[in-house]
């Protein structure tokens, strides 16, 4: 990491970005490409500070289709935002050179990746900011980073609070006192499986402004990132290979040496043949899912990124025999 690089430490991601396109500096109404397949979450930043955006389309393989970014930049356009999606890096360089050549800022979610590298260099300092998830591999609950990758004013970094710290039991708990009807859907939901063929079961709530409690902070930071992703590469190849008896798909061909994947991702053939994998998990105790949860617009309009959605199962990478 560049000694350049401040870390900053909110318990979402979607929270560090918010600020992260403050510290840049873009004003209202300053546009943003932004990719097809990508959580609806990831809007709520780019509304909360007035900003416009366009979709530019990737491919099965989550690549962008490049020959039709050019067309998408406007007199507006500040920024694009770079995914690595489940942790596998995307084509930096291009990404690099697509933003230097139109003098844009180059906008780094590495959310399902933290703690994996390109070319001896963390993912999320490649960008002018980048923001990771350590939450998504580690039990601190919440925990979101933002990367300062360039120079910035010490008065634009936000004063916030800390997050008390709380177990993620007490949190639950807390939540579930609060709100009785959420408690009874709980009740139920651990009676059945979830809803992963829903486009609509998984949106999530507006982030508070916050830091991280300290304690999450030391948790990240005193992990060993390097191992973690060197086991979890291991488990992605024996996935691979099960996936292939299945008659799966893999999103990618091949996985990057230095990764930390997140999941293991794969196409079924069609949606119903998604569910029976879905159900396949659940009886087996295996946390099959589906991703993303894409915007109101994208499922009415069934574009492609819907369609490939409807097809896309997500395999937890961990210690859990799947066979």
């Amino acid at each position: 990491m560049s000694e350049k690089t401040k870390i900053l430490y909110f318990p979402k991601a979607r929270t560090a970005l918010k600020f992260g396109l403050k510290i840049l500096g873009l004003n209202p109404n300053d546009h943003i490409l932004i990719p097809d397949f990508i959580c609806d979450s990831i809007f709520q930043p780019i509304t909360q500070n007035s900003l416009t955006f366009s979709i530019y389309g990737t491919s099965e393989d989550m690549k962008p289709v490049w020959s039709s970014l050019d067309r998408k930049v406007n007199s507006r356009t500040r920024a694009i935002l770079m995914v690595h999606y489940f942790g596998q890096p995307q084509d930096i360089d291009k990404f690099l050179n697509f933003s230097r050549k139109h003098q844009l800022f180059l906008l780094e979610d590495n959310a399902h990746g933290h703690g994996g590298s390109f070319k001896g260099k963390e993912l999320g300092t490649f960008g002018h900011i980048g923001i990771s998830s350590p939450r998504k591999f580690l039990s601190t609950g919440d925990g979101g980073l933002l990367y300062l990758n360039r120079s910035y004013e010490e008065g634009s970094l936000p004063v916030l609070n800390y997050q008390e710290q709380e177990t993620e039991e007490s949190q639950v708990r807390k939540y579930l006192n609060k709100f009785p009807v959420a408690k009874h859907k709980l009740k139920l939901f651990l009676k059945r499986r979830p809803e992963y063929e829903n486009p609509r079961a998984f949106r999530e709530p507006y982030a508070e402004d916050l830091y991280l409690s300290r304690k999450s902070s030391l948790l990240i930071d005193s992990t060993d990132w390097k191992k973690i992703s060197k086991l979890r590469r291991k488990r992605f190849v024996e996935l691979q290979e099960i996936s292939a008896d299945g008659g799966l798909k893999p999103v990618f061909e091949n996985l990057s040496n230095e990764s930390n994947p997140w999941c293991f991702p794969a196409y079924a053939n069609d949606q119903q043949e998604a569910i029976h994998w879905f159900n396949w998990g659940w009886k087996n105790n295996i946390n099959v899912h589906s991703w993303p949860t894409l915007r109101e617009e994208q499922i009415l309009k069934e574009d492609n990124a819907f369609n490939r959605w409807k097809k896309l199962i997500c395999f937890p990478i961990s210690d859990q025999t799947y066979l």
